[in-house]
């Protein structure tokens, strides 16, 4: 949201830089919480590196292993820095509130053009296709619920509420399939979470039709495609992306093809029969399958079941707890979150999105001050 020589200007690398300088001259002692999504998250990133030193295009690959470093490298500064409730409520807050802009403002414009084109996220950016962002609004929308819930200002919680509202009617706009997947299975999951289900129900019951006469009849017969995907095109191209990653991993089980491995090349190689193809994984488990074979996939997909794993053992105990009793709205959001990622997920090519590994980083810190016992000390030299 920037013109003239602002938009040349690297801001998110002058702030890298300057949050590495503060972690390197602060006196404070910073705690590493060893726990098993941790060494997930540094085996992934070995696998990383060392699929791209055999990549099939080698130049491609160390390109997106240098972007995705970062994202990891930002990632654990996010868990040695965020190290206190107050702090996990800002970043959670960031996070919502700056995706959550874009919902808000997505859906407003939707309702204005009555929802006849695509809703996108800001141009150049992570989130900028309208699979992408919808997948960003699928993942926020749980954040804005709960940071409500806990929220005394009223002017902020009416933000939340109406960021909430709009995001759902931006993500339906992107005419994104996997992100109206995501959204069916995040809504379900803060429905079962939800204090006042019958309130919900009676709100469904008015806006689910008002929502069915709104929408354009393209809208539909894209959504159509779903259940009928055998004569659509981009559906089509989608299960070709999967078989022929699936030929990939079983041809190079070990540490796959590398980054950028989706080229009309390995796909006259290992699926020729594919009579139309994009350069996308269409997916992130086929993604990682193809790029760093069975043993990345066993890493990643390890990395999202302990994830839930912790975050529904956080919560049995935030239950029980009185003391650990703030631990839950934190946890059920993560986890609807998390949920929204799979379910999207299973069908976009977003397996390296920051956003993920935020939350993961905040799953981590989230355990290590439930079990301060799992923290080391650790102290950056100067």
């Amino acid at each position: 949201m920037t013109w003239g020589i602002a938009e040349t200007i690297p801001f998110a690398q002058m702030v890298a830089m300057a949050t590495l300088g503060g972690l390197f001259f602060s006196k404070e002692r910073y705690r590493i919480p060893w726990n098993r999504e941790i060494v997930l998250l540094l085996l992934l990133w070995f696998v990383f590196f060392c699929s791209t030193m055999f990549a099939e295009y080698p130049e491609d690959a160390w390109k997106a292993l240098g972007k995705v470093s970062k994202i990891l490298l930002m990632t654990f500064v996010t868990i040695l820095v965020i190290n206190d409730r107050e702090k996990i409520r800002w970043l959670l807050y960031v996070i919502a509130l700056s995706i959550g802009y874009y919902g808000f403002k997505g859906g407003i414009w939707a309702i204005l053009t009555g929802g006849q084109y695509r809703v996108l996220g800001p141009e150049g950016s992570f989130i900028e296709g309208n699979t992408e962002i919808g997948l960003a609004l699928v993942m926020i929308l749980p954040l804005l619920v709960f940071l409500r819930r806990d929220e005394t200002r009223v002017w902020l919680s009416r933000l939340l509420l109406a960021m909430f509202c709009f995001s759902i009617v931006a993500i339906l706009v992107t005419y994104s399939r996997g992100a109206l997947l995501g959204l069916a299975a995040v809504l379900s999951i803060m429905f079962l979470k939800s204090k006042s289900k019958i309130f919900v129900l009676f709100l469904l019951a008015i806006a689910i039709p008002v929502a069915l006469t709104a929408l354009p009849e393209k809208w539909f017969s894209r959504m159509d495609t779903i259940e009928h995907y055998e004569g659509e095109s981009s559906a089509m191209q989608r299960i070709n992306a999967w078989k022929m990653a699936t030929q990939v991993g079983l041809d190079r089980p070990v540490l796959g093809a590398g980054f950028r491995a989706f080229t009309p090349e390995m796909y006259a190689r290992y699926f020729p029969e594919a009579s139309n193809h994009r350069v996308d994984a269409h997916s992130i488990i086929f993604q990682v399958l193809a790029e760093h074979g069975f043993t990345g996939l066993a890493l990643f997909v390890g990395l999202i079941v302990t994830s839930m794993l912790s975050l529904r053992k956080l919560i049995q105990i935030a239950k029980t707890d009185p003391e650990q009793r703030w631990v839950l709205n934190y946890a059920q959001m993560l986890e609807a979150s998390l949920v929204g990622f799979i379910v999207s997920g299973l069908f976009l090519s977003r397996s390296y999105f920051d956003l993920f590994y935020h939350i993961v980083a905040i799953v981590i810190v989230l355990k290590s001050l439930t079990f301060p016992q799992t923290r080391r000390t650790f102290q950056m030299t100067r």
